[in-house]
């Protein structure tokens, strides 16, 4: 048995990977924004408790609108009476009592009285504060009965429209599994038992985290009625991954580099001798490689102590010994 060189064996197998991957996730809000007046005035009036599910197009709060409804009036009469004004100007243009040019001023103060009205009912609008989407009201920031400015932040909304996960997925992983390899993304929680929701990718980051070189990858899935699942929950994130046929893989310290540059394995034959097979390797995730042509599954291959190595040499699975 000395002369027998000692190897370690390896053997063609279908599939480098597991089909399932299984990830820590975290809910987070689609975003996080403060909402504000775009006038100011009076705060009179807050319809919401921090803490609170607020479905769209709620409304949480209001600005003493007292003035900018006599606005409103003021700009609607000036409007009525240049209205009657322009009539009777147009008429007595006819019989050139009046000018052209007086003609077009009048227009123009019309006009321009339409545009205020139009701004005093846009400003009377923006006294009352709604929630432009499914929100979690997370914090108040101003005390009610309190004189706000414009643009002044009053509540913290977090978009709760849809749920998002975050999960951290390895470089690797990334890398090698395309869109059509991934079967199914399903979401569970602890407090949901027996329950699976589907998720679906909405983006990721992209930079790796410096010290684990993982990507941040962000799931979406639709707001489940009568559960409320909230920003900073955890789930867990299962991955199936399809199998994929006649996908053979080798570890990739299996592969030798010949003089012509080109990749060969040492085929381990029933006699114990060895051959050498050239290869057509495909994708690799860093410790296994994809053979595209040259293996068939389970051959036998020196997956460590080849580089001394030579046709004919008979070698032992040191592993056995």
């Amino acid at each position: 048995m000395k002369h027998l060189l000692p190897v370690k064996v390896a053997t063609v197998t279908s599939g480098a990977e597991s089909t399932d991957r299984q990830f820590a996730g975290r809910v987070k809000a689609v975003q996080s924004v403060d909402l504000s007046f775009q006038v100011g005035g009076k705060l009179d009036r807050l319809n919401f408790l921090e803490g609170e599910i607020l479905p769209k197009g709620t409304l949480i709060a209001e600005l003493d609108d007292r003035d900018y409804r006599r606005r409103v009036k003021e700009a609607r009469v000036n409007l009525e009476l240049l209205e009657k004004t322009l009539k009777r100007q147009r008429s007595l243009a006819g019989s050139k009592v009046v000018s052209q040019q007086q003609l077009d001023e009048v227009e123009s103060n019309f006009n321009l009285a339409k545009v205020a009205l139009e701004k005093a009912e846009q400003d009377l609008a923006y006294t009352k504060l709604r929630v432009p989407f499914d929100a979690l009201a997370t914090r108040q920031l101003v005390e009610n009965y309190t004189n706000v400015q414009p643009g002044q932040a009053i509540v913290r909304l977090q978009n709760i429209s849809e749920v998002r996960i975050q999960i951290s997925v390895p470089e690797k992983m990334l890398a090698t599994v395309s869109k059509d390899r991934i079967s199914s993304v399903n979401a569970e929680f602890e407090f949901l038992p027996e329950r699976a929701f589907a998720l679906e990718y909405r983006e990721h980051q992209a930079e790796a985290d410096s010290v684990t070189q993982t990507y941040i990858v962000e799931l979406g899935m639709p707001r489940p009625e009568n559960v409320q699942i909230l920003p900073g929950m955890t789930a867990r994130v299962k991955v199936k991954l399809k199998e994929e046929k006649g996908d053979l893989w080798i570890p990739l310290a299996a592969v030798q580099t010949g003089a012509d540059g080109n990749p060969y394995v040492w085929q381990i034959n029933a006699d114990q001798s060895v051959s050498r097979a050239p290869v057509a390797l495909g994708r690799t995730d860093g410790e296994s490689v994809q053979v595209v042509e040259g293996l068939s599954p389970a051959m036998k291959l020196v997956a460590a102590g080849g580089q001394h190595l030579y046709d004919g040499a008979k070698v032992r699975n040191y592993a056995q010994d």
